[in-house]
């Protein structure tokens, strides 16, 4: 079986923080998708919002949007935006 590099993954200040605040249960399905994302940050669930390939976006659940840069086997978790059904102006029947 080949060898398959895995990315370090790494975030600003303000994603770490991000991270942190999550409760329990939503916490534990990011560090899931973090390390789906850290074997293939260029997976095809992700778009490139930057000039280049290195600067991305990516939906990790359905309640956490990431965005991230991708360079010398780094994954840098930039910002992460998270969303909580309670503050939905209009819920969808």
């Amino acid at each position: 079986m080949p060898h398959q590099e895995i990315y370090e993954v790494l975030y600003t200040e303000p994603a770490a923080q991000d991270r942190d605040r999550l409760d329990p249960v939503r916490r534990a399905s990011f560090d899931k998708a973090i390390e789906i994302l850290a074997r293939d940050p260029y997976t095809e669930h992700s778009r490139s919002i930057g000039v280049g390939e290195q600067d991305r976006e990516i939906r990790l659940t359905s309640q956490i949007v990431a965005e991230y840069m991708v360079s010398r086997g780094r994954l840098l978790l930039v910002v992460l935006r998270v969303f909580d059904d309670a503050d939905i102006l209009l819920a969808e029947d």
